[in-house]
C-alpha cells in the first residue's frame, strides 16, 4: 500500500514538471520568435537623434559625454531599435544665427527626427519657423528658460528640460529681502538671443516689487569671447561700479569662463569685500565642484542659487562612475571631472527621445514622436521627467549656499511652494505654510575676511511734516551751532522703538518735508520717500496711493465747542444725591435697629415681657416704628443695646457726612454744558468753524459734512484755536479725538467735546503698495501695545490731563449701595447678633412646656375647624360628589366641636 502511495505521487510530480517545462519552452519561443520577427520586419530600425552644443565650454564638454552615455545605454538595452547619434559643435560660436543654422542642417541634411541641444526658448522657436522642420521635436537642456511672451510663444515640438528662470528669480528675491535693501544692481553677459537678456532685468524687477524693491543699476557685459582684452574691460567696469552701487549684485547669467574673470578683477577692485553682498544664479553655481580652487577662493562669501541635486540613488553613483572615467579620457586636460546638473539633464533629455522613438513603431512620425514626448513619466538622474505644455513639471527646488573658500556651505532650502526651510521635505509631510525668512538669518554667511555682518545698506529716506498740526506729535527743531536737525514727538518716538524691536539693522534717515501730508502720501507713491512718520490718519481713499501700518493710535473726528454752565435744579435734588437701593438699605437697617433697642429694653424691665413666638415677632414690627422717640424720651440702660446704638450711629455719621458732601457739590459746582450739538445748527446759520490747515479735517468738512469753503477757517497751531473762541472768529473747531484731548488738557474749564463723534481709522505710518517693511513695523507696535510701551510713551508726551474728560462727565454724582458696602455689613452683623441673643433670653425664660402643649392644642383645634369648613363647601356645591353620609358626618362632627 505505501509502494502504491509513493509510485502515485512520483507520477504527480513528473507530471507537473512536464506542463512546467512545456509552458517555459513555449515562453522562450514566443520571445525568440518576438526578437527576431523585431529583426525582420526592421532589419535597420536606426533612429537619428541631434545635439548642439558648444565644446569649448565645460557645460557643453559634460553635456556631450552624457549624452553619449545615454545613446550607449539605450543601445546595450533596446533589441528593436538603435539610436545613431549626430553633434553640432558650436565651437565657441555665441551668434543666435549659428545655433539656429546647425540645428537646421541636423534635420536637412543628417535628417535627425529630434534633437537635445543647449539652445534658449527663442532659438528653439525661431527653429520652428522653418517648414520643413517644423514639428521635428526639440528639448531645451540650457541653464535656464524665460518664459515665453505672447509676441512668441512657445511651439509645441519644443520641450523645456531646465528652469524656469521666473522661479530662481524669485528665490533671488526672497534672498534680497532678507537684507531690507531696497535698491540691487544686476550683472549678466550677453547671450547669442537679444530678446532673452533684455527680459532677465525686468524679470528680476517683477520678483522684486512685491518686496518694494527695485533694481538700480543695469550692467551688461559684452560675451566674453568678443573682448579682445577681456580682463581690462571687465576690471574698468567694475571700478565705475563700485563708485554708485548701491552694494548687492546679482549676476543673472554668465558663462563659468566670464564669472572666473569677473570674480577676480571684483576682488581686485575691492567690491568682493565687507560691506558687499553677491547672489550668484545656478548656471555658475551647479558648477563649483568642477571648479579650481583659485576660482572659488574669489568667490568666497558668495550666496548662490544651486539646483538642489541631494537625493542621489545608486543610478546616480553608477552613472557618476562611467562618466568620470568617460570624462578623464575625453578631456584630460579638465582636472574636476564630476558631472553637473547640466550632465544630468542631458542624460535624461536624451532618454526622453529614445524612449518616445521606441514607442513610436515603423516609421516615426512626427506628430505621434510629439504626442509621446508629452506623456512621458519616468525618474530620470535629475528627478521626475514629465512635461506639461511643453515645460518639466518637476518643482523647483534651490539650495541656497555661502561659498566658503574651499567649497561651500549649505545655508537653506528653497521652493516656490514652500519658501526657506532647512527640510523641505519635513516641511512638507508636516504641512507648513511658506516661510518667508530664512533660517538663522544668513547668520550661516561665510562673509568676506570672515566679517559675520549684513553688508552696508543704502539708509531709508522717511518723511517727517514740518508743518505739523501739533507739535507734540510731531516737532522739528534745528541746532544752529551743531548744524543738527533733532526730530522729536509722540508719534516720532514711538516710530523709534517699533525700529528698535525689528530683529535686523534698519539705517533709515529723517527727511523735513514742507508739503501737506496729502502732498507727502503722493511722495511716497511717486517714490521720492520711502515712509513717512506723522500723525497720519488712515482714510479709504489714502489706500490707492500707499500702505499703512498698524494703528499705534485710535482716534475719531469730534467737534469742539465753548462750554455752558449748568447749575443742577431740580425738586428732587436732595433724593437723587443717593441711590434708591440705599435709602432702602438705610430705612431698613434703622428700623431694625430701634426694634432691636426697644426688645432688649423692655424684655430687661418687664419679667412677665414676652409669650409666644409670633407675638415676639410681632412685637417687634410694631415697636419698630418708635426708635426716634424712644431714643429721645428714654435713656438706654441695657449695655448691648448701648453696643448697638453706637455702631449704628458710627454708620449713620459716615453716611451724612458723605450725603453731606455730594448734595453740596450738586447744588454748587455747575455742569460743563456744550453751547453747540448740532451740526446742522452750524451750518444753517453760517458758522465760522476752525481746522488743522494741514490736516484731512478740511476736505472732510466740505466733502461729508457739506461746509461751504468760506465758512473754514484754517489754523495753523493748536494753541491759536483759544484766541480764535475768545475773538468769536469761529463758533466750533474739528479735531482729531487725539489733537482734542491735548487741547482740552490746557482749556478744560471752557470747552466741551460735543457729541456724536466719527470714527476713522487711527493714526499710522505710510509705506509703499507691497512694502514688507510695514509688516515688520506693524508688528512691532502690536507687541508695544502689548506691553504698554505705547501708553508710556503717550505718558511721556502727550500730557492727556484727565481731569479735562472728567469734568465733562461729572452729571452723575450720586452715591450707591457699594460706597458704603463695609459699614452697612458691620451693622447689620451686630443687629443680627443682638437680636439672636434677645430671642434666645425671651425662649428660656418664658416659653414653657404648658404653653408650647396649649398652642398645639389651639393649633390642632384650628386646623380641624378649616377642614370642616372646606368639606361644607364642597358638600354645599357638590352635594352628590359627598355624598349624605358625608354630611351627616360632618354635621356631627360639628356638633361635638360645639359641646367642647
Amino acid at each position: 500500500m505505501e509502494k502504491n502511495t509513493l509510485h502515485r505521487k512520483i507520477c504527480h510530480l513528473l507530471f507537473f514538471l512536464c506542463i512546467f517545462s512545456a509552458v517555459l519552452n513555449h515562453t522562450i519561443a514566443r520571445e525568440n520568435n518576438k526578437s527576431s520577427n523585431c529583426q525582420v520586419d526592421h532589419p535597420h530600425r536606426i533612429r537619428r537623434i541631434g545635439s548642439v552644443i558648444d565644446q569649448s565650454s565645460r557645460v557643453g564638454k559634460e553635456q556631450k559625454i552624457a549624452i553619449q552615455m545615454a545613446v550607449n545605454d539605450f543601445n546595450q538595452l533596446s533589441n528593436c531599435s538603435k539610436l545613431a547619434l549626430h553633434i553640432k559643435d558650436l565651437h565657441g560660436k555665441s551668434a543666435r544665427a549659428a545655433s539656429t543654422v546647425a540645428a537646421v542642417e541636423l534635420i536637412k541634411l543628417k535628417k535627425v527626427q529630434g534633437i537635445v541641444a543647449a539652445l534658449t526658448l527663442e532659438e528653439a522657436t525661431l527653429v520652428t519657423k522653418f517648414e520643413e522642420v517644423a514639428n521635428t521635436p526639440i528639448i531645451t537642456i540650457g541653464s535656464a528658460a524665460i518664459s515665453p511672451s505672447l509676441l512668441l510663444p512657445q511651439p509645441p515640438s519644443v520641450f523645456q528640460l531646465n528652469t524656469d528662470i521666473g522661479t530662481r528669480m524669485q528665490c533671488a528675491a526672497a534672498i534680497i529681502a532678507q537684507f531690507r535693501l531696497q535698491k540691487v544692481t544686476v550683472i549678466y553677459e550677453q547671450s547669442n538671443s537679444f530678446y532673452a537678456d533684455s527680459r532677465l532685468t525686468k524679470q528680476l524687477s517683477a520678483s522684486l516689487k512685491p518686496y518694494n524693491y527695485d533694481v538700480e543699476l543695469d550692467l551688461v557685459f559684452p560675451s566674453l569671447f568678443s573682448l579682445p582684452e577681456p580682463g581690462a574691460f571687465i576690471e574698468g567696469e567694475l571700478n565705475k561700479l563700485r563708485s554708485k552701487s548701491s552694494g548687492i549684485f546679482v549676476l543673472v547669467q554668465s558663462s563659468l569662463e566670464f564669472a572666473t574673470v569677473l570674480f577676480e578683477k571684483a576682488k581686485k577692485v575691492g567690491i568682493m569685500e565687507k560691506g558687499y553682498v553677491w547672489i550668484v544664479y545656478d548656471d555658475i553655481v551647479n558648477l563649483i565642484e568642477s571648479m579650481e580652487q583659485s576660482v572659488i577662493q574669489n568667490m568666497k562669501g558668495i550666496i548662490g542659487i544651486k539646483t538642489n541635486d541631494e537625493e542621489k540613488g545608486k543610478p546616480f553613483q553608477d552613472f557618476s562612475v562611467k562618466f568620470r572615467r568617460k570624462f578623464r579620457s575625453t578631456y584630460p586636460e579638465e582636472e574636476h571631472p564630476y558631472p553637473s546638473m547640466y550632465a544630468l539633464r542631458a542624460y535624461d533629455a536624451t532618454w526622453a527621445i529614445a524612449k518616445a522613438m521606441e514607442h513610436s513603431k515603423g516609421k516615426i512620425n512626427s506628430s505621434g514622436l510629439i504626442n509621446h514626448l508629452s506623456s512621458s513619466d519616468f525618474e530620470g538622474l535629475s528627478g521626475k521627467i514629465s512635461f506639461k505644455n511643453g515645460k518639466l513639471m518637476q518643482t523647483s527646488t534651490f539650495q541656497i549656499i555661502s561659498v566658503t573658500g574651499k567649497i561651500y556651505t549649505e545655508i537653506a532650502l528653497s521652493s516656490p511652494e514652500l519658501g526657506f526651510s532647512m527640510d523641505l521635505g519635513d516641511q512638507e509631510r508636516k504641512g507648513t505654510r511658506r516661510n518667508t525668512n530664512m533660517p538663522k538669518e544668513l547668520d550661516l554667511v561665510h562673509w568676506p575676511r570672515g566679517v559675520q555682518t549684513v553688508p552696508k545698506e543704502r539708509k531709508v529716506k522717511i518723511g517727517v511734516p514740518v508743518r505739523a498740526a501739533v507739535q507734540e506729535f510731531v516737532s522739528i527743531m534745528y541746532d544752529e551751532e551743531k548744524k543738527i536737525t533733532y526730530f522729536g514727538g509722540f508719534s516720532v518716538e514711538v516710530f523709534k522703538a517699533a525700529v528698535n524691536l525689528l530683529r535686523y539693522p534698519f539705517p533709515y534717515d529723517f527727511v523735513p518735508c514742507n508739503g501737506t501730508y496729502d502732498e507727502m502720501l503722493i511722495a511716497v507713491y511717486n517714490k521720492r520717500l520711502d515712509a513717512v512718520v506723522a500723525d497720519m490718519t488712515i482714510l479709504d481713499d489714502r489706500y490707492d496711493y500707499a500702505d499703512f501700518s498698524q494703528p499705534y493710535m485710535d482716534c475719531e473726528i469730534v467737534m469742539v465747542v465753548p462750554a455752558k454752565k449748568d447749575l443742577r435744579s431740580s425738586i428732587f435734588i436732595v433724593v437723587t444725591a443717593f441711590e434708591w437701593k440705599l435709602w432702602v438699605v438705610m430705612a431698613a437697617l434703622s428700623l431694625s435697629t430701634g426694634a432691636i433697642i426697644f426688645l432688649n429694653e423692655h424684655a430687661n424691665d418687664n419679667p412677665e415681657f414676652g409669650g409666644s413666638f409670633p407675638q415676639i415677632i410681632g412685637s417687634m414690627l410694631w415697636f419698630s416704628v418708635t426708635l426716634l422717640s424712644f431714643a429721645q424720651r428714654e435713656s438706654i440702660k441695657n449695655n448691648l443695646s448701648r453696643f448697638v446704638l453706637t455702631v449704628w450711629l458710627f454708620v449713620i455719621m459716615i453716611v451724612t457726612a458723605s450725603y453731606t458732601a455730594v448734595l453740596s457739590s450738586m447744588m454748587t459746582v455747575p455742569r460743563l454744558q456744550p453751547s453747540i450739538v448740532e451740526v446742522d445748527y452750524l451750518q444753517k446759520t453760517n458758522a465760522i468753524v476752525g481746522c488743522n490747515e494741514e490736516g484731512f479735517i478740511p476736505r472732510y468738512l466740505t466733502d461729508t459734512l457739506k461746509f461751504k469753503e468760506e465758512n473754514l477757517k484754517k489754523i495753523g497751531s493748536l494753541s491759536d484755536y483759544k484766541e480764535a473762541f475768545e475773538k468769536k472768529q469761529i463758533a466750533a473747531a474739528f479735531f482729531i479725538s487725539p489733537h482734542a484731548k491735548l487741547f482740552l488738557a490746557n482749556n478744560s474749564k471752557r470747552f466741551v467735546i460735543a457729541k456724536p463723534s466719527l470714527q476713522v481709522g487711527g493714526l499710522a505710518y505710510v509705506f509703499p503698495k507691497g512694502s514688507s517693511l510695514n509688516a515688520d513695523i506693524s508688528r512691532a507696535i502690536l507687541n508695544m501695545k502689548q506691553r504698554g510701551e505705547i501708553n508710556h510713551l503717550e505718558e511721556r508726551f502727550l500730557f492727556f490731563s484727565d481731569s479735562s474728560s472728567s469734568d465733562q462727565h461729572m452729571d452723575d454724582l450720586s452715591l450707591y449701595l457699594s460706597h458704603f458696602s463695609g459699614p452697612l455689613i458691620v451693622s447689620s452683623v451686630t443687629t443680627a447678633i443682638v437680636f439672636l441673643i434677645i430671642v434666645v433670653r425671651v425662649i428660656r425664660k418664658r416659653w414653657s412646656i404648658h404653653d408650647s402643649i396649649q398652642s398645639s392644642l389651639m393649633y390642632r383645634r384650628i386646623s380641624r375647624w378649616a377642614a370642616f369648613l372646606l368639606v361644607e363647601c364642597h358638600a354645599r356645591f357638590y352635594p352628590g360628589y359627598f355624598g349624605a353620609s358625608i354630611i351627616q358626618r360632618q354635621n356631627n362632627l360639628t356638633n361635638i366641636v360645639s359641646e367642647k
